[in-house]
């Protein structure tokens, strides 16, 4: 019976001193890797029932994945929770959650076979192997409300995620996995667990820092691939295009927003050799749509769904006709169990069908077109403008490196546009230039009524940009400097 992990101790047997996991200066074998996460398994099976929630508040990567791979092997459900949340978010999300045990900095340390208190030697849990039906992953990703919500997993759903990828991506064991973000943003977690799954070596970033990225990728043996979002691999590429081309990066796998088409050719030049993969899906719904360098896509397009995927556009039993935007729809054996915690009015579930509050259209060629996410949409005098779209019309600016577009109370409009944008370098009348760069490209209501500058904008941990931390400074006075 398959299960996220189960092959683990296996690749320890076969290759007890190769390398499997790298987290800066600290470096784990396969041995080593698992005689940590056995003994994390046995204090977990001791601390808490099988089937039950253990909140990981880890700001450490490699511990943090020790202890996942220990939760979903002893059939427990690892709740990844962000340590940087602020504590009064953190107490309303673990009362919310209820969490049968709770492991941080304080209890576990990578490298120390004491981390954890450790049971008896003849303590035995009696836990049976995890089903594929077995819930095991609990992320987290702010709803409508602001408020983080849980959002669940079983094992089968990322085991066919798995198979999706080894098919569609061609990537070989042999090559190392790079990370370049924290765990707690699902799309590094994904890449670590399956990395690992694979038995192949992966490399987690402490924290997001180009130069530290382009060293773990340089430094493999053989190929590297990257997972990374579009805002990373921006900044990525800017550090590479200083250092010189890296000719051993061989995929390079981009999600969590639509990538921009400079930034993709700017990348080519940096990764002459990588297969440039872009996919777009949600939290809850694993891949949706894939795109890569052997394909003609159109602009603008995140791609067509691969082989499983079905996607429709307003109503599954009565779609839209091509070209027409409304409400996207999958269906697939790759989606989410529901939440855990919280709630999203956005997604919707009607039959086997699931709605999550993007919108978008297909071309007749079966090509998806975002057009925004409901829950961002600005009603601003009486137009419904969708901020992703007016996101990537600045971000298509050579000077932009990134932008966050942001609806605010308006006594006389309902809303305003307002954006936040980081240069790549000065622009002489910055704000006036990008104005009229806005003007020439959308209709007169979709066109910021002021933009403030950052010198960085901030970042969640996954490495996009934070709009409620953008929002809630631009209904301030915002650091516009």
């Amino acid at each position: 019976m398959a299960y996220i992990g189960d092959k683990l101790k296996d690749f320890a047997r076969t290759m007890p001193e190769k390398t499997a996991l790298r987290c800066g200066p600290d470096i784990w074998t396969w041995r080593e890797l698992i005689e940590e996460v056995e003994a994390a398994e046995r204090t977990i099976s001791r601390l808490s029932p099988q089937g039950g929630r253990v909140a990981l508040l880890l700001p450490e990567s490699a511990a943090m994945l020790i202890c996942f791979f220990a939760c979903a092997r002893t059939g427990r459900i690892a709740m990844v929770m962000d340590p940087d949340w602020p504590e009064d978010q953190l107490e309303t999300v673990l009362k919310a959650a209820r969490p049968d045990l709770r492991i941080d900095a304080d209890s576990y340390a990578p490298h120390d076979s004491q981390a954890l208190p450790q049971p008896d030697s003849n303590y035995s849990s009696g836990d049976t192997a995890p089903r594929e039906g077995d819930l095991f992953y609990c992320g987290f990703t702010s709803g409508s409300t602001g408020t983080p919500k849980g959002y669940v997993r079983d094992h089968g759903s990322w085991l066919r995620s798995f198979e999706l990828g080894n098919r569609e991506f061609g990537i070989d064991p042999a090559d190392r996995i790079v990370l370049a973000g924290q765990l707690t943003h699902s799309l590094h977690l994904y890449g670590a667990v399956c990395g690992l799954a694979r038995g192949q070596e992966v490399s987690l970033a402490a924290r997001f820092d180009p130069r530290s990225i382009l060293s773990s990728l340089v430094t493999a043996e053989t190929g590297a691939v990257l997972y990374a979002t579009p805002t990373q691999l921006h900044f990525i590429s800017e550090a590479a295009r200083r250092s010189g081309p890296l000719n051993n990066v061989v995929r390079v796998l981009a999600s969590g927003a639509k990538w921009q088409d400079s930034d993709r050719a700017a990348l080519e030049g940096v990764f002459p050799n990588a297969d440039l993969i872009e996919f777009y899906g949600a939290s809850e719904t694993s891949f949706i749509t894939l795109s890569n360098s052997a394909n003609t896509v159109p602009q603008g397009s995140v791609g067509k769904a691969p082989a499983g995927v079905q996607i429709a556009i307003g109503d599954p039993d009565a779609p839209l006709p091509d070209c027409e935007a409304g409400e996207i729809w999958v269906k697939s054996t790759l989606l989410f169990s529901g939440y855990l915690t919280g709630d999203e009015p956005q997604t919707r579930w009607k039959n086997d069908w699931l709605s999550f509050g993007d919108h978008g259209f297909l071309d007749a060629n079966g090509y998806l077109f975002l057009t925004g996410r409901a829950n961002r949409m600005v009603v601003t005098s009486g137009l419904n403008v969708y901020p992703e779209e007016v996101e990537a019309v600045l971000m298509a600016h050579p000077q932009v490196a990134a932008a966050v577009v942001a609806g605010l109370e308006d006594p006389v409009r309902g809303q305003r546009l307002e954006a936040a944008v980081q240069l790549t370098e000065p622009l002489a009348g910055a704000e006036k230039s990008l104005l009229h760069h806005c003007r020439t490209r959308l209709a007169s209501g979709k066109v910021p009524r002021r933009i403030h500058f950052y010198r960085e904008l901030p970042l969640t941990a996954g490495g996009k940009p934070d709009i409620q931390r953008v929002m809630a400074d631009l209904s301030g006075s915002g650091p516009s400097v």
